[in-house]
C-alpha cells in the first residue's frame, strides 16, 4: 500500500491552419504575462508547450492518421469544483465531444464511477470507462457495431468496496468539509470543503481504514482528493490500451491516439501513449512532472482544442475519410446512412447540424446538403456537390477537398 503520510505531502501533490491557431492561442492564453519572470515555469512551456500554439506541429504528426480520442472528466471537460456532484457537463460541452464523436472513435477514462459520467456527459456514442478504467462499457447507440462490450478489472473487489465506503463514511463525518464518494471500485475522500488544519486527519483516517487490506487495497493522490484502489494491474493507461484493442486499433501504424487530462493518474495514460506514439496533453496552469507531450490550462482551451481538431477532422487529412471504414463500435457519421442515399452527400448531411451553426441557403436554393457543402467547401467543391444533389448520383462516400477551409468564425465564437 501506498500511503499518503503527511500533510505536506499533499499540498507537493496538489484541416486546420496555423494563423488560426496562433489567433485563438493568443486570445485565451494570458498566461505568458502572467508567468513573464518566472523562468521555471516558462521552461517548462517549451518543454511542453501550449497545443494550442503550436497546432501547425500537432497537425503534422495526424496528418492522414485515424485519430482516436481519449478524455479524462473532472478538469479536462469540466472545471474541479467543491461539490463532485455539481460537475456537470456544459450543453456546450457536449456538444463539441458529440462533434468529436462523429469523427474519431472517442472515450471518457474517468476516476468517477462509470454509471456516473455517463448521467453527466449523456452521449451514447461514447466508450465509456469508470473507476480508472476498471469499469468499462461499449456504446449504447444504434450506430454501434460492437458486441455489447462491458469489462470490470476487479469485479471481485467490490464487496470490499462497499465496506471501506461505509467505514470511511463514519470515519470522516466528524471532520468539517470531508467527504466520501463511492465509485463502483474505488473509493474517493474529498478533503477540497476541509480547512488546511483538517487534511490530516484524512489522510490518518483513510490510512486507518486500509491498513487491514494493504494486500488487496492502495491509495493514491489527486487534486485534493484521496483515492483507495483495488491492488490490481490496472489504470487508466492499461483501459486505454484494452479500448484501442476492443476497436481493433492496437498496433496500427496509421492510428494515433489522443489522452488529455489533468491529474496524477492521467500519466499512466501519458506513460501509455509514449509507448504507442500518441499524444499526450496535460490540463495544468502550474508547471509539474508529465510523459504528456503538450498542455493546455483549462476546460476552455480542451473545448478550444476540440473544436479545431473538428475542423480538422472534416478535412482530407484525417484517416477515416481514406480509409472509408469503421472499426469494432465505431464509424465515422458518413458511414450511418443507408446505402440508397449518395454517400458523399449523406456525409454532409450528417454533419451539417453537428459541425456548423445552422446556415442559410443561397437564395432559391433549398437542398441543405448543398447550403452545409457551400459552408465548409471552397467554391468548386461545393459546385460540385451541388449538381451532385441534382443529379441524385450515387457513388462511394467522398471525403472533403484536399483544400477545405476552415470555419474560424464558428471555433472562435463559440
Amino acid at each position: 500500500m501506498h500511503a499518503v503520510k503527511s500533510e505536506a505531502a499533499i499540498l507537493a501533490g496538489t484541416g486546420t491552419d496555423s494563423s488560426l491557431a496562433a489567433s485563438l492561442a493568443a486570445a485565451i492564453d494570458p498566461l505568458k504575462q502572467q508567468h513573464g519572470d518566472d523562468h521555471e515555469y516558462n521552461a517548462w512551456r517549451d518543454e511542453h508547450p501550449c497545443i494550442l500554439q503550436h497546432f501547425d506541429t500537432f497537425l503534422e504528426r495526424v496528418n492522414g492518421k485515424r485519430v482516436a480520442v481519449f478524455l479524462d472528466y473532472d478538469g479536462t471537460l469540466t472545471p474541479i469544483v467543491n461539490n463532485p456532484d455539481n460537475a456537470v457537463l456544459s450543453p456546450q460541452m457536449r456538444d463539441t465531444v458529440r462533434q468529436v464523436a462523429h469523427l474519431f472513435p472517442t472515450a471518457i477514462i474517468s476516476g468517477r464511477g462509470r454509471d456516473k459520467v455517463e448521467g453527466f456527459v449523456q452521449l451514447p456514442e461514447l466508450f465509456y470507462a469508470g473507476s480508472h478504467g476498471m469499469d468499462i462499457a461499449g456504446p449504447k447507440d444504434d450506430h454501434s457495431n460492437l458486441t455489447p462490450h462491458n469489462f470490470q478489472a476487479a469485479a471481485e473487489f467490490r464487496p470490499m468496496i462497499d465496506q471501506l465506503y461505509h467505514d470511511l463514511c463514519k470515519r470522516l463525518q466528524d471532520i468539517p468539509g470531508a467527504s466520501v464518494e463511492h465509485n463502483n471500485f474505488c473509493v474517493s475522500a474529498h478533503f477540497r470543503n476541509c480547512a488546511t488544519e483538517h487534511w490530516q486527519q484524512v489522510v490518518v483516517a483513510v490510512n486507518e481504514s486500509v491498513a487491514a487490506q494493504q494486500a488487496q487495497l492502495h491509495v493514491t493522490r489527486g487534486r485534493k482528493v484521496l483515492e483507495v484502489r483495488p491492488q490490481v494491474d490496472w489504470d487508466k493507461g492499461r483501459a486505454l490500451l484494452h479500448l484501442l484493442e476492443v476497436l481493433g486499433l492496437q498496433q496500427q501504424a496509421d492510428v494515433l491516439p489522443i489522452y488529455i487530462g489533468d491529474d496524477k493518474t492521467d500519466e499512466d495514460a501519458f506513460r501509455a501513449l509514449q509507448d504507442h506514439t500518441g499524444i499526450g496533453i496535460l490540463v495544468s496552469t502550474k508547471a509539474k512532472p508529465t510523459a504528456a507531450a503538450f498542455t493546455v490550462r483549462d476546460p476552455e482551451e480542451v473545448a478550444a482544442f476540440l473544436k479545431m481538431l473538428v475542423q480538422y477532422g472534416t478535412s482530407s487529412g484525417n484517416g477515416w475519410w481514406t480509409h472509408q471504414d469503421a472499426c469494432n463500435g465505431w464509424a465515422p457519421a458518413h458511414l450511418r446512412h443507408s446505402s440508397s442515399a449518395p454517400a458523399g452527400l449523406a456525409a454532409l448531411a450528417d454533419l451539417a447540424p453537428q459541425l456548423l451553426r445552422p446556415v442559410m441557403a443561397p437564395a432559391g436554393q433549398t437542398d441543405v446538403t448543398a447550403a452545409v457543402a457551400a459552408a465548409v467547401l471552397r467554391p468548386a467543391a461545393a459546385a460540385a456537390a451541388a449538381a451532385a444533389a441534382v443529379a441524385g448520383s450515387g457513388g462511394a462516400a467522398a471525403a472533403p477537398a484536399a483544400d477545405a477551409a476552415p470555419v474560424a468564425a464558428a471555433a472562435a465564437a463559440d
